[in-house]
This record gives C-alpha cells, sequence and structure tokens, in this order.
C-alpha cells in the first residue's frame, strides 16, 4: 500500500481483499463476494478504479437486500425480478456461467434493462468475450464498447461506465472488429480516496459479530493452567 497525500494505491490483492470483505458486510454471499472482490481487482490491474463504484452502490444496498436487481434470463432481453436496476455482480456471474452455451446471450443480439454500477460488469463481460471467443458490442444511448475474444476493450470507451448509476445497454457479437482501433496499453494500479478504503473498511467491520455479555463471559480457557 503507497500513500499519496489523501490517496492511496492499493495491491491488486489488497483491494480484492478489502473489497470482497466489504461486499460481504453490505449482504453478499461469501460466492458473490469473492465475484466482487474478483472484479474490482481486474479493474485495478486495468489502471481503473472501480473501488469508488463499489462504496456508491453498497451505500445503497445498505437501505435495502442485497439481493436486489436479481436477473431474470429472458431470450434477447434480460430483466430484473423485481424491476429494480440489474445487479451488475448477479448479471455478469449468470452472463460467464451461459457464455459457453449454445443459445447464449452472445448468440443473439440481447437487451439489457438498465444496469446498476455498470463499470462492474465490464470484468465478467470481458470474461465471457473469452469464453465464447466473440466479439462483443455493447451500444448504449451515446456510446458504444467493443471487447474482443483476447479480452482487449476500447479503455476510453469503458471509463465513460464510471459515472452512471444504471445504464440500459444491448450486447450484439461481430467477427470483423480490427484490434488496432482498441487501446491495450499497459496499465498502473489506480490511487484511489482515503475516504473510499475507509468507507468500505467501515462496511467490512458489518461482518464482525458484536460482543455480547454471553461471549465475553466465555472469553478465554475454561480450565487453570498450575503447571
Amino acid at each position: 500500500m503507497k500513500h499519496t497525500n489523501d490517496r492511496v494505491i492499493l495491491s491488486r490483492n489488497e483491494t480484492e481483499s478489502l473489497c470482497m470483505k466489504a461486499a460481504r458486510g453490505a449482504g453478499f454471499s461469501w460466492g458473490l463476494a469473492e465475484e466482487v472482490g474478483f472484479a474490482t481487482g481486474w479493474l485495478a490491474a486495468q489502471g481503473i478504479d472501480g473501488a469508488a463504484a463499489l462504496l456508491e452502490m453498497l451505500t445503497r444496498k445498505l437501505v435495502r437486500p442485497a439481493i436486489i436487481g436479481t436477473p431474470r434470463p429472458v431470450p434477447g432481453h434480460w430483466q430484473s425480478f423485481d424491476d429494480s436496476p440489474l445487479c451488475p455482480i448477479q448479471l455478469g456471474v449468470a452472463l460467464v456461467d451461459r457464455a459457453a452455451l449454445e443459445d447464449s446471450p452472445f448468440s443473439q443480439v440481447t437487451l439489457l434493462d438498465p444496469v446498476e454500477t455498470p463499470l462492474l460488469l465490464l470484468p465478467f463481460l470481458v470474461r465471457a468475450a473469452q469464453i465464447s471467443q466473440r466479439s462483443l458490442t455493447l451500444d448504449w444511448q451515446g456510446g458504444r464498447l467493443v471487447i474482443t475474444p483476447d479480452g482487449t476493450f476500447n479503455r476510453q470507451a469503458a471509463v465513460a461506465w464510471i459515472d452512471p448509476n444504471a445504464l440500459a445497454m444491448k450486447i450484439t457479437t461481430s467477427s470483423n472488429v480490427s484490434v488496432e482501433q482498441l487501446s491495450a496499453d499497459p496499465a498502473h494500479l489506480p490511487s484511489i480516496l482515503a475516504s473510499t478504503m475507509n468507507g468500505l473498511g467501515a462496511i467490512a467491520l458489518k461482518t464482525t459479530v458484536p460482543a455480547t455479555n454471553a461471549s465475553r463471559s466465555g472469553a478465554g480457557s475454561a480450565t487453570t493452567d498450575n503447571d
């Protein structure tokens, strides 16, 4: 970990660990929390700050069920079971799980209802492109993002996903994408605000069970050591 004034640079492992624990503190299952760690760590390796986006999403989830926004996979149109914006983690895991199927969402034009914090969906889309060996083109109002089968993507377009809270998009596949048009420049780990790190740490602490009189009275050894 490196400190620079009010910002810090976390290693990929540090980012993954912190964000996984924070997701667990916000109510995600351990399995989904691990996927959160993967997503934010992957983004950090690309030089993109996913921790700040995660903090915003988890802060909203603290006042509502963590599993809100569960995707309902309807052919050609993925929707949310509860009409809330789709959860990017649950959606991402579901898309990756189906990426190798013959009738996968990437074998046809697929519409996605608004996705909450879409930046956190990007790592899963890249993984799905690699698994399906298809070039994915994602279109939304005002923008387009292309991902090739080797995981290359146009980074400048992806950065546009940092700001929106929810974004509806369309996924199509293509076989004539020019890799030369996409950015594959090496990335440096991003610096994040110390307040972001502290905020995620505070949410992570919600996994800690508060001490009770019973737990205090039972602390320590139940036997004496007179040796």
